[in-house]
């Protein structure tokens, strides 16, 4: 899930907003699948949110963000 939470020291507490969820089963296409709000991401963004590592490569592959350096590197070692 793709979680917006007040601060990192208050992820027990229930998140403020729910921005996105991730399927980390592969279907049979070998995909995995992401829904993204990208509205209200790059609203959380915009009112200065931190956005995890995880994350900023999911925005990236998706278009949203410049692709992360971390998923050149990725890639490059899996070809």
């Amino acid at each position: 899930q793709i979680y917006y939470f007040q601060t990192k020291s208050n992820q027990k507490k229930p998140p403020i907003e729910q921005l996105g969820s991730f399927d980390q089963c592969q279907n049979i296409f070998n995909e995995k699948l992401v829904t993204v709000n990208y509205e209200r991401i790059q609203y959380w963004i915009g009112q200065g949110a931190s956005v995890s590592r995880p994350l900023l490569e999911i925005l990236g592959i998706s278009g949203l963000l410049p692709i992360h350096p971390r998923t050149y590197i990725t890639a490059w070692r899996k070809r």
